[in-house]
């Protein structure tokens, strides 16, 4: 009987082991989450390779007895729409609120980064979402339903358009020192929403690449191209690209995309270069 217990034993801890060995040779499942929140998403700006029209604006708003030049709204509020051409306003139509925001990259980060953001158009701001409550003869309503900051006298209003939420696929950190390909597409930051100089993972990105060239969910592996060491008089070597981080496409513009940093290995900075994976 002793003999049988042990060899019962015996047995169990050999399938066990199998049953170890067997799991820590399969490959890890991967895991697949939304790039952003809905406020990344949608509180991310963009470049417009043209103006938007500001035939649609903020007149002012509800409690403004005084009509105040500083007084804001936020969610919950209520605000009155002008509009400069015809067209009616449908009651329950939503609106997206956006702002220029060119000042915002007065302060530049690397030789020639003005003329970068230039090339790619003028910079807004995502301030707000609406939806029109009240159309009479007086005027027209709207409540602020989602806002990422206040709402100002004169923000323009353009039609709602929702921005769908790409998934990104959990990985292992990239080679850091992968040499560059060619044959993909490459590109560069050309500057971070807030215009910070220095950032990390979390920051949403304006990158210099277009519809031709990217599309949201896409992938891009951010690097760092590093000044010649210095090898004698007024000589030196080139180093490898450094790979510093990731980034995945959240919308697309004509010559311009919004991007999200996703990781960062070391400090990432307006200037650095793209290449899509």
């Amino acid at each position: 009987m002793r003999r049988i217990a042990f060899t019962l034993a015996g047995l169990l801890l050999v399938i066990s082991a199998a049953t170890a060995k067997a799991q820590e040779t399969q490959p890890a499942a991967t895991m697949s989450v939304p790039v952003a929140s809905y406020s990344q998403a949608n509180c991310t700006g963009f470049i417009a390779d043209t103006p938007v029209p500001h035939d649609l604006f903020v007149l002012g708003g509800a409690d403004d007895d005084f009509h105040s030049v500083v007084r804001q709204f936020v969610k919950g509020e209520s605000i009155f729409i002008s509009q400069r051409n015809g067209g009616q306003l449908a009651v329950g139509a939503d609106y997206n609120v956006v702002r220029p925001v060119k000042d915002l990259f007065a302060t530049m980060h690397y030789q020639g980064e003005g003329g970068d953001i230039g090339k790619l158009g003028m910079p807004y701001a995502d301030v707000a979402q609406v939806k029109v409550t009240h159309v009479n003869p007086d005027g027209v309503v709207a409540k602020i339903t989602f806002s990422c900051e206040a709402i100002v006298p004169g923000d323009t209003l353009v039609p709602f358009q929702p921005r769908a939420i790409p998934d990104y696929t959990v990985s292992k950190p990239l080679d850091h020192f992968a040499p560059l390909d060619q044959n993909k597409a490459h590109g560069r930051i050309t500057a971070s929403r807030n215009n910070f100089g220095s950032f990390g993972e979390g920051t949403v990105v304006y990158l210099d690449l277009g519809e031709k060239d990217s599309q949201p969910g896409k992938r891009f592996r951010i690097y760092k191209v590093l000044p010649p060491e210095t090898t004698g008089f007024l000589s030196g070597k080139s180093t490898p690209p450094e790979t510093i981080g990731e980034a995945v496409v959240l919308s697309v513009n004509s010559k311009s995309s919004v991007a999200l940093v996703v990781s960062s290995y070391r400090e990432i900075a307006a200037g650095d270069h793209i290449e899509a994976e």
